[in-house]
């Protein structure tokens, strides 16, 4: 080495250090929390602009030049981005078969199988769910470079953050990503990748219409690029979008949204109805529609009662407002020094109305009917209803007066309103960073990323709607006909209500430091090798007007390396391979809270002919227990599940069949011990064909299998509590009353009370129970009172109701629960083709899953889950018909999906009692989508039409319904009749999108 090149070194290190100092201050003028990467890497190619890329995004490796090893990348691009017809980024990415949204998105309420993802959907957002393991098992990056969690568990990320304008690709790795990433790529990782800086100005609008909501967007982008072909170039790129949809009311649907299950042999839906019922002896006489309840009386009170959904007045998908702003930017600062940066902000202003739970406006009394008084001015009991003052009508009915007042189960959704909750939520992330170049081919990347998810919100009648007064509420009147209730009187209610104002903020700091280049060369090229070091700094902030104030901090310290060797290569020619590369990755974590863990990966590519791949690969990854999962502080509080007895199986419990009002009580909130790591090993090998003989057809298949054990979840609340019991393998989370279920109470050694710190110890009735096993009835009513009282820090988010009729308390808090073992084929071809008639594209994807073994609990045998309601599906595909034609003046294109899912079961133990188990199978669904546009591109014959572009689509152009799932209750709302994971409630959609590129 010549003294030049050793000063030029020194100075460039120098610089390093120099730019690494300026990229921590970056980092600190945030505050903390997530690991990152950045997979950078100087690689010529070609965008679909046909722009000369001279810093591409690699997804699944961290070294330059070389593409991932080992694995089959999925990506959707900007042409199969705009073929979908799609405005939403989150709904795009919903198209790859192998990606669900459990919870997430348009399908937000209601339903067994979403209960523990409703969770996560508080904040409303979609964020991709690789394989159906939960979205807090797919990593999401942006640009390479994680960004700050989002959701009510903080493990979530919405690619709607971005306009689909906006990104250049997306990158879909289906594999376990520990040992490039870090944390949370258990099932595969999501990088969107944004435009890089051209010259642009564009404006973009939108229009999406369903029956029953609709939306719309406007979205510009503005970018400059300078310096073409100089050592100065450089540029940057800068999007805006507003947009804005209106809320989906249950009732768009109510042939889904209706908890009516009678007609499949299951409970009709709830007697709190509106107009109301009264109560005697355990029969129903059903207040009349159609009048105001100043005249009622006894003889006009029906002899069948009324039937109300509980979905009335419910809104399933809120009204958001949201105003989002993104930029990327680079620039060239020396032929060795290159600077890059981006940054993004989103504000979203959302409302809806309901649910808490089933029990919303239920007026009751310590969980028992409301008693009126004949004083009541309304009362059919009121002799001033009769003439001459005298009270006639039945003899039961005159003797239920004869005692004073009347029972009534009645709904005050249209008195008072349904429960709303509102609030916003903003997330902004931003960094950079700097690529340097070393002699001997070698490069280094710094950089800092800073990001913070804020999220305030107010949710009303969190403790129940307040109970109206009973001595001159209208109960015996018509809400649907006449206003029953008058704006003073509601308002006057509803500021006797508990309103849960709650804030999470999510803040992080990374900074990265990677080197790469090759070490030596073999004989089938260089050996090159990528090491790099991580820092992370994190904290989750939980407050809340019920005490609650939890500041939860965690740093990770990371180092990392991965080695590229290419064993053959096509120069050998030799007979028996024609091309072998291998690759190797590790990766150790420290963490200031959840110990330590090293994660290896093996990959292989190996081409027995040109054209004909042959890819593999092993490797484990983990989840750290998220900063709300290791906080048993964090979204406390009791939810009160209002059933009657004859839902729980008579054979388990005989005694509550003839509880017409009972209780369960769902414990929600952190965890109730310390939360050990999640763990997943994987592995896959597949095959990628593209003959040459053939150009344009690609085929590919790919086999793979995951272990996935100490998954952080809440078993029992997943299923739902009534599946719960009925089902007798959630035992140990479940607390029972020893008067309904004496033997189950007696022996049931898991009964601990007092495992968590939100218990109030200072409330006599908690400190009765606290730190005992619950198996004796004192023990057991003390309990419910503590809970009753107000001794559990979160609070009851209901009603109470008297401990002898809370049948159970089942635990909700979060446990390492168990394990998953799943295998199955992922399918893709691809053939495009040129004619007359135009450019044709033919494509599917698909996916197989083989088997899929959970053990719910520790301990569990592994039970075969596949195709079974809340599970994967054994087969999932989207086929595409495409078409493209140059017409003069510029392009029109089309394209025809297909979309499939095949027919299922719910486990028969899970279908709500009484049901026939005919309704145990589930069809199958096949829905069409179509898109049509047309594009000027510089074709349009002047400035105003050149780059104008028009595309119009239509999801589910037959408006066909989802398959009929009788699906028992959730925690937001009661049962409905299909399943949100598989089956969209929005029908047919239209939407129309217009572009200018000036």
């Amino acid at each position: 080495m010549t003294a030049g090149h050793r000063l030029s070194f020194t100075s460039r290190a120098q610089c390093a250090l120099l730019l690494l100092s300026s990229a921590s201050m970056l980092g600190l003028a945030q505050p903390a929390s997530a690991q990152a990467g950045s997979a950078s890497a100087d690689v010529g190619a070609q965008d679909s602009n046909g722009d000369n890329e001279r810093a591409i995004i690699v997804t699944g490796t961290r070294i330059g030049g070389e593409a991932p090893v080992g694995t089959a990348l999925v990506q959707l691009g900007r042409e199969e981005i705009r073929a979908t017809g799609l405005s939403s980024t989150a709904d795009i990415l919903g198209t790859v078969p192998s990606i669900l949204r459990l919870g997430g998105g348009d399908n937000y309420a209601g339903g067994q199988a979403q209960q523990a993802n409703t969770i996560n959907s508080f904040n409303f957002n979609k964020s991709p769910n690789v394989r159906g393991l939960g979205v807090g098992a797919t990593l999401s990056l942006v640009n390479g470079h994680r960004v700050p969690y989002e959701g009510g568990n903080m493990n979530s990320f919405d690619g709607d953050n971005y306009p689909a304008q906006m990104i250049q690709r997306i990158d879909v790795v289906q594999d376990g990503g520990s040992a490039l990433y870090g944390a949370d790529a258990i099932a595969g990782t999501v990088n969107y990748i944004l435009r890089r800086p051209e010259d642009t100005l564009e404006v973009h609008g939108g229009y999406r219409k369903n029956d029953g909501q609709d939306g719309w967007y406007v979205t510009g982008i503005g970018g400059v690029r300078w310096g073409e072909g100089s050592v100065g170039e450089g540029g940057i790129i800068l999007s805006y979008q507003h947009s804005y949809q209106t809320a989906f009311a249950a009732s768009a649907r109510p042939d889904l949204y209706n908890d009516d299950l009678s007609p499949y042999g299951g409970a009709p839906s709830s007697l709190y109805s509106a107009p109301g019922n009264v109560v005697i002896n355990g029969i129903y006489y059903g207040i009349p529609a159609g009048q105001d309840g100043s005249k009622l009386t006894l003889a006009d009170l029906k002899s069948t009662p009324n039937y109300f959904n509980t979905w009335s007045g419910i809104e399933v998908i809120p009204q958001v407002e949201a105003d989002r702003f993104a930029m990327n930017f680079e620039q060239n600062v020396t032929d060795w020094l290159r600077v890059f940066a981006d940054a993004l902000y989103v504000r979203r202003d959302f409302t809806i109305n309901g649910p808490n739970s089933s029990t919303s406006n239920r007026v009751t009394n310590l969980g028992q009917l409301p008693r009126i008084p004949n004083s009541n001015p309304f009362s059919p009991c009121n002799p001033s209803h009769y003439a001459g003052g005298v009270v006639t009508g039945p003899a039961n009915l005159l003797a239920a007066c004869a005692t004073g007042a009347l029972s009534v189960a009645y709904s005050t959704v249209y008195d008072i309103g349904s429960p709303r909750r509102f609030g916003k939520t903003e997330t902004w992330t931003y960094g950079g960073g700097v690529d340097i170049k070393l002699p001997y081919d070698w490069s280094v990347t710094l950089s800092a990323f800073a990001g913070t998810h804020d999220a305030p919100s107010t949710t009303t009648q969190t403790g129940g709607a307040p109970a109206p007064v009973f001595a001159t509420f209208n109960f015996f009147c018509d809400p649907t006909a006449f206003p029953c209730t008058d704006q003073a009187t509601a308002d006057s209610i509803n500021a006797r209500g508990t309103s849960l104002i709650n804030r999470t903020k999510y803040d992080m700091q990374v900074y990265s430091a990677t080197a790469d280049g090759p070490l030596f060369s073999l004989p089938a090229g260089q050996v090159k090798l990528a090491v790099g070091v991580e820092r992370y700094e994190g904290s989750l902030l939980n407050e809340n007007n019920f005490g609650g104030n939890n500041f939860n901090p965690r740093s990770v310290s990371s180092v990392f390396g991965e080695l590229f060797v290419p064993v053959v290569s096509p120069d050998a020619e030799s007979g028996l391979i024609y091309k072998l590369e291998l690759n190797g990755s590790i990766r150790y974590d420290d963490y200031s809270d959840a110990g330590t863990t090293t994660n290896p990966r093996l990959g292989f590519n190996f081409w027995p002919t040109r054209g004909l791949k042959i890819f593999g690969s092993w490797g484990t990854s983990f989840r750290a227990p998220g900063l709300a999962d290791n906080d048993p502080f964090s979204q406390t509080g009791v939810i009160p599940l209002v059933t009657a007895g004859n839902q729980l199986s008579p054979a388990i419990c005989a005694a509550c069949q003839g509880v017409p009002m009972g209780a369960i009580y769902q414990s929600i909130g952190g965890a109730n011990r310390d939360l050990a790591p999640e763990t997943s090993e994987t592995y896959a090998i597949g095959v990628d064909w593209t003959p040459p003989s053939l150009p344009g057809l690609t085929m590919s298949a790919k086999y793979w299998w995951l272990s996935y054990e100490g998954q952080i979840t809440t078993p029992a609340f997943n299923v739902g509590s009534v599946p719960a019991i009925n089902q007798q393998i959630y035992n140990s989370q479940i607390i029972y009353n020893p008067a309904y279920f004496p033997t189950l109470a007696a022996n049931n050694p898991t009964a601990f009370f007092g495992d968590f710190p939100t218990i109030n110890q200072a409330n006599p009735s908690c400190a009765a129970a606290f730190g005992k096993n619950v198996t004796t009835q004192a023990l057991y009513d003390a309990m419910i009172s503590c809970y009753n009282t107000g001794g559990e820090r979160g609070g009851l988010f209901g009603p109470p109701t008297a401990p002898g009729n809370v049948f159970a308390l089942v635990s909700g808090r979060r446990i390492n629960a168990g394990k998953t073992v799943g295998r199955g084929i992922d399918f893709n071809i691809d053939y495009a083709f040129d004619s007359s008639m135009g450019r044709f594209n033919l494509g599917a994807v698909a996916s197989y899953t083989m088997s899929w073994k959970v053990s719910p609990l520790p301990g569990a045998d592994l039970v075969q889950e596949v195709n079974q309601l809340g599970f994967p599906l054994t087969f999932q595909a989207r086929g595409q018909l495409g078409w493209r034609r140059d017409i003069g003046m510029g392009d029109l294109f089309a394209s025809t999906f297909i979309n499939f899912r095949n027919s299922y079961e719910i486990d028969q133990a899970q279908l709500p009692v009484g049901v026939d188990p005919s309704y145990a199978k589930i069809g199958s669904y096949t829905t069409f989508d179509l898109t049509i546009g047309f594009d000027t591109g510089d074709r349009g014959g002047s400035w105003l039409t050149d780059n104008f572009s028009i595309v119009l689509s239509m999801q589910n152009v037959f408006d066909k319904d989802p398959p009929l799932v009788v699906n028992q209750a959730g925690l937001a709302g009661s049962a409905i009749r299909f399943d949100p994971t598989y089956g969209s409630a929005l029908g047919r959609v239209m939407q129309i999108q217009v572009g200018k590129r000036f």
